[in-house]
């Protein structure tokens, strides 16, 4: 005769360690004829994003697109110019064979160097680290209940992901935007700082409605009192997109990212012939991730009332409900101009790159370098980028943190404001977004198997048992050292609860 067991399968996300990626950057550019001669380099940029990205068995295929934006001044001008260049590279990446697994890609700049190799031809070299995550998702069979032969089985309830839904979408934006008449005319825009920013979700007959708003923090070339000078401009442009995701329903954990792939700002006249207006094309990639948890009462332990047995058990490795957060966060820094006067500031940013999160304890902690940037005006009329990075740490406690823990945070800048605290001087306050979730795992030892040795009796060398309980002491472990069962010992007893409150004196039933 053979015990009676009954299995479910559970779903279990395990990550993986982490695949670090390089890629170099290369860029040889020849200006166009309608751009002037190279005099003073002031900055070079790179900002990488992801594209797109799909798995294939064990393959990971995307692609990056990589913004260069190079800022200099021509020799008998004051007028910051921009060269922009787009560059695309496809890459591909080995996963662990034979598991289904999903991957965040994280790229993140190293370092980037330009110089003039002529008037008229510039040379971009840099570096960049690609991170990329995998988890690997399994099903797991796993007992759910034991019975016959006089077993007796203690049951836990855990929780787990049922199953993950995900949909990516992208959505188009071309909007016209107007500067004003109390502005000067656009020569070209310098820079354009876009972020998706107040995302809000909502279910609507079967798909989710995602509700948001493009941030625009733009600089652009103009001419003031007969010489260059930059203008700072910010707009917000609302979106919406409906995701059709089957089987999502109210009871699932959502969250949704937005990420800005591209935004291409161009100057354009207005009815008066003035170029006072701006031609908005952006393409955001919106990524919504629904997880559904579901709960089951696992077997942690056994053994029989009647027979040897045999327990074979294993560790178990379980995701909880992610824990959403949020969380403004106030930095700052000093930078100074040597060797000259600030005259004026044209505008100033911040933000944390290589950022790190991880789960200590009950907190989270991130880190990470904050670079801030300020462009100026020295006192003989050039512009210059004064800019620093410093060691950038900041923790909170997250009551979804303790233990094994996967933290996924995001950085954003929501404002920047500065002081001119000297002649050379200026101090950068800048308000940093912090947001993403906690998941937490759970290690649960569960039963795999029990084997039962039916021919076998355990013996009996005793009509009645006392046994002297301790505070605190589980029924179940009395249970099974006296081989009854809880039930017994309970209704012998007239105990409230399954763990004793107080040092007594039980007597044991003898289950036949």
């Amino acid at each position: 005769m053979e015990p009676r067991t009954d299995r479910a399968p559970v779903t279990v996300s395990a990550p993986m360690g982490a695949i670090l990626q390089e890629q170099g950057i290369e860029l040889d550019h020849v200006l166009p004829d309608y751009y002037p001669d190279v005099c003073k380099l002031v900055k070079c940029t790179v900002s990488p994003t992801v594209v797109s990205e799909s798995i294939a068995g064990d393959r990971l295929s995307y692609e990056l697109r990589v913004e260069v934006r190079i800022l200099y001044c021509g020799e008998d001008s004051h007028v910051l110019q921009c060269v922009t260049q787009v560059l695309h590279y496809p890459r591909t990446a080995e996963l662990p064979a034979g598991e289904e697994i999903t991957a965040e890609i994280v790229p993140t700049v190293d370092h980037v160097n330009c110089r003039a190799l002529s008037r008229r031809r510039l040379d971009v070299r840099g570096a960049m680290t690609i991170r990329i995550r995998p988890t690997a998702v399994r099903r797991q069979e796993v007992l759910t209940d034991v019975s016959g032969l006089g077993l007796q089985a203690a049951r836990t309830p855990v929780q787990y992901p049922a199953g993950q839904l995900r949909a990516v979408r992208r959505i188009l934006l071309s909007e016209e935007l107007e500067l004003g008449n109390a502005k000067p005319p656009v020569l070209h825009v310098v820079r354009c700082a876009a972020q998706a920013a107040e995302l809000t979700q909502k279910l609507v007959s079967g798909k989710l409605l995602v509700q948001g708003s493009l941030g625009l923090q733009l600089l652009y070339a103009c001419e003031k009192d007969g010489d260059g000078s930059l203008e700072p401009m910010g707009f917000k442009l609302p979106f919406s997109q409906l995701l059709d995701i089957e089987g999502i329903t109210e009871q699932d954990d959502c969250r949704v990212t937005c990420t800005v792939v591209s935004c291409e700002l161009s100057p354009c006249a207005d009815t008066a012939g003035d170029v006072r207006m701006l031609r908005c094309e952006a393409e955001l990639r919106v990524c919504c991730t629904a997880v559904r948890m579901a709960e089951t009462a696992l077997v942690t332990d056994a053994f029989s009332t009647e027979h040897p047995c045999e327990v074979r058990r294993t560790t178990l490795l379980t995701s909880g409900r992610p824990s959403v957060f949020g969380e403004t966060v106030p930095a700052s820094a000093v930078l100074p101009c040597p060797d000259s006067e600030i005259d004026c500031v044209y505008d100033a940013w911040g933000e944390v790159r290589a950022l790190t999160a991880s789960a200590e304890g009950d907190a989270v902690v991130l880190s990470g370098m904050l670079w801030c940037g300020v462009l100026v005006r020295e006192s003989g009329g050039m512009p210059r980028m004064l800019e620093r990075e410093e060691p950038f740490e900041h923790r909170f406690p997250s009551p979804g943190a303790d233990g094994d823990a996967a933290v996924d945070v995001c950085c954003t800048g929501v404002g920047c404001s500065y002081t001119l605290t000297g002649a050379a001087e200026v101090t950068v306050r800048a308000e940093l977004r912090l947001e993403g979730t906690v998941t937490q795992f759970s290690r649960t030892e569960v039963v795999e198997d029990v084997t039962v040795q039916a021919d076998e009796m355990l013996p009996r060398d005793y009509a009645l048992l006392l046994y002297f309980g301790r505070t605190g002491e589980p029924v179940w472990d009395i249970a099974k050292r006296c081989r009854t069962t809880v039930a017994a010992i309970m209704e012998e007893n007239d105990l409230p609860g399954d763990v004793l409150d107080a040092d007594s004196m039980l007597l044991i039933p003898i289950v036949e």
